[in-house]
């Protein structure tokens, strides 16, 4: 039997009161039976939620056609594979979701973002996580509504930020993001492929070496850009387009006259395996 399926019928009678007694049977193996039958009322199942056994409890959590009141109950679970289970069904509704947010364990947490059923409210509770992790995942996330992103893009991580830079769909929050105040935001703009040319070659003239560092790691920048950054004043630059496969070999022809060795060595090694 597949998880979250119910049996069509099982040995014993099927009538109310009869799953009602053995919903309370000493026996895991009748009480299972109970909760996978497609019979069980919803108020019973419901009551189920407390069986003593962790099994009974994995079996309900599992239930594509649980009642809602059940998947409440079970979000408090005491079981972690319980909550773990739950949080994977895809009839899990938008509130209990919201309820899992606060999960004690992160295994649960960081399953939301991906949820079929979250939605915004679901996404506001994320937003409103001290979980920096979990508001991560949020931000890798594509098609975000309107007001999501502009509370990402103003959220207190910078890696938060970087993460919403490196994969928002949204063109504006994008373009807010390049003129961020942390490099590793602006970081983050140089691997969205949103990103036009001309803003690449804005970030290949950033303030910060770390930034036109990950512009020569974008491999969209023109020729005349690396031919300039050949002679950046940051070694990690220079040593990073030495070091890039795109990199033509007219630039590195420069960079293996390079003042500094790692920059001329890694250079030289590029010339010599393009030979």
């Amino acid at each position: 039997m597949q998880q979250g399926s119910r049996a069509p019928e099982i040995d014993s009678g099927t009538g109310k009161a009869d799953l009602d007694v053995r919903a309370r049977d000493e026996k895991v193996e009748v009480r299972l039976a109970v909760a996978c039958d497609p019979s069980t009322p919803p108020e019973i199942l419901e009551a189920m939620a407390a069986d003593s056994s962790r099994t009974v409890r994995r079996a309900l959590a599992a239930l594509s056609d649980a009642p809602v009141g059940l998947l409440r109950a079970l979000a408090g679970d005491s079981d972690l594979k319980t909550r773990q289970i739950l949080v994977e069904n895809p009839a899990c509704p938008p509130d209990v979701l919201v309820a899992l947010v606060e999960d004690p364990h992160w295994s649960v947490r960081w399953s939301l973002p991906d949820h079929p059923a979250a939605d915004a409210e679901v996404h506001r509770a994320i937003c409103r996580s001290a979980d920096e992790d979990l508001r991560r995942l949020l931000a890798e996330r594509r098609g975000l509504d309107e007001e999501t992103n502009a509370v990402l893009a103003g959220d207190r991580s910078p890696s938060v930020r970087a993460s919403l830079a490196a994969h928002t769909d949204d063109p504006d929050i994008l373009r807010h993001l390049m003129t961020d105040a942390d490099p590793k935001v602006r970081v983050g703009t140089t691997q969205n492929p949103l990103t036009t040319i001309d803003r690449h070659r804005l970030l290949a003239n950033d303030k910060s070496a770390a930034v036109r560092a990950a512009a020569v790691q974008s491999g969209r920048l023109p020729h005349d850009e690396l031919q300039r950054l050949a002679h950046d004043r940051s070694v990690n630059v220079r040593w990073w387009l030495a070091t890039w496969p795109t990199t033509p070999e007219a630039v590195l022809r420069v960079l293996a006259e390079d003042p500094h060795p790692d920059v001329e060595t890694q250079a030289r090694a590029r010339l010599r395996k393009n030979a």
